[in-house]
């Protein structure tokens, strides 16, 4: 094997770097305090969304194995250059924001241990500029750093289970009402948790740098959901078993609330509150990675200024940028479910792009089960989640559409007018 290409188990881990973070350690409390004990289903549903979902860019990885873009260039090569400028501008802004918010999960967690609150924002943009520099000496030692970073992610995750199952009690008024706040609130409980699940795209974009990169991806796609549900599953349980839902509200440390509650251990308190920061830590860096990825591949595709193709380190200090700029956009859950805009928006595409694929018979090493109706599953689901993120976020991501379409225009413009330049058409030969 090269020794520049990843091996399975490394891609499984920058996947479950990103998926096994911020959500469960941040935003679980808030998915509980929203849906109630309903937030096991809302659970479900998101699960159920990420497969299909999974599916799908399994599928459309092994048939375009040499790009790193992920679901940009899965949208630019079935569905033309303006649906795939969107679906890359939504993801560049849902990488950058995304970021942000983990790395203030981090710097909170910092802080609540006893560090004064004047280093809340600068600890949050250090900890974007170390991992920027990780990401830019090369994404072996990037990915090698998330997997001893993701087994103590897991290891504290399943110390926290243990100790609130064990030491906790059961109380049938812990899990009743059931849906407390009836559909919508199990659908906006399900729309904060696809915050966490949206990593296993970050392995997509990475399939060029994956040995056997067409056959390797869609399994480890595949194995960090199935990994992640469970373990999703598991926590919300033990976490509604340890302490009753309308205690979480929106606290930013949940798990600490249950171990308190418990009455656990303070050395497993500390191991667990460890594994947060790990965890907030190893998603930011996968958002890193995804996010400089999908610059770059725009850049050598002339939807974005060239210049961001052609050096390695200008897309990862552009991300960068963007990350610590919106660090005052607001608390950790707005955030999420503004981010959720553009994730949900291309996720909800990559049905539509295996059907294109399908009809023109692209070739590849992994065909989604069920086809077509996981595709219409996907999309039919990804439209509901939609819709429920929220006037705000689905304001922002209007606004958002509305710039990408004026920086698309203005682009191609001047590429048209810039000799030398050549303009795709839009027509993607397959």
């Amino acid at each position: 094997m090269s020794l520049k290409k990843l091996g399975f188990w490394q891609a499984v881990a920058v996947g479950l770097g990103n998926i096994v973070g911020a959500g469960i350690f941040v935003m679980a409390g808030a998915s509980i305090n929203a849906a109630g004990p309903g937030a096991l289903a809302a659970f479900g549903i998101t699960a159920a969304l990420a497969t299909s979902v999974g599916f799908n860019s399994a599928e459309l990885s092994s048939k375009f194995p040499n790009v790193e873009g992920g679901v940009y260039s899965f949208a630019k090569a079935t569905l033309g250059d303006t649906l795939g400028f969107l679906v890359g501008w939504f993801r560049l802004i849902s990488y950058a924001v995304s970021g942000s918010a983990v790395a203030l999960g981090f710097s909170g967690y910092i802080v609540a241990i006893g560090v004064p609150s004047g280093f809340y924002l600068p600890l949050a943009a250090l900890l974007i500029l170390i991992l920027s520099y990780v990401e830019v000496k090369g994404v072996r030692l990037a990915a090698e750093a998330e997997e001893g970073l993701v087994i103590i992610n897991l290891v504290g995750l399943g110390l926290f289970v243990a100790t609130a199952i064990g030491l906790g009690t059961y109380s049938s008024s812990k899990f009743s009402p059931a849906f407390p706040n009836g559909v919508g609130g199990v659908f906006e409980a399900a729309a904060i948790a696809f915050f966490a699940y949206s990593g296993f795209n970050t392995i997509a974009t990475l399939t060029p740098d994956v040995e056997s990169g067409e056959r390797t991806v869609p399994r480890a796609i595949i194995l960090s959901l199935i990994v992640s549900t469970l373990l999703y599953v598991l926590v919300v349980f033990s976490m509604l078993y340890g302490l009753n839902w309308e205690a979480y509200g929106v606290a930013s440390n949940p798990l600490s609330l249950t171990l308190s509650s418990v009455r656990a251990p303070t050395p497993i308190s500390y191991a667990v509150a460890f594994s947060a920061l790990t965890a907030t830590l190893t998603v930011t860096l996968s958002l890193i990675i995804a996010g400089s990825r999908t610059t770059r591949r725009m850049g050598e595709d002339d939807l974005l200024p060239r210049f961001l193709g052609k050096d390695s380190k200008i897309p990862t200090l552009a991300v960068a940028a963007i990350m610590i700029s919106s660090l005052s956009l607001g608390d950790v859950k707005s955030i999420a479910l503004v981010a959720n805009f553009g994730v949900i928006f291309s996720y909800m595409l990559s049905g539509i792009e295996v059907a294109v694929t399908r009809k023109r018979r692209v070739q590849g090493k992994f065909l989604s089960p069920g086809y077509p109706f996981t595709q219409a599953f996907s999309v039919a689901l990804s439209a509901i989640m939609l819709l429920t993120l929220g006037a705000q976020s689905l304001a922002v991501g209007t606004a958002t559409l509305i710039v990408g379409l004026l920086i698309h225009s203005l682009h191609k413009h001047f590429v048209q007018q810039t000799p030398g330049y050549v303009v795709d058409n839009g027509q993607t030969i397959l």
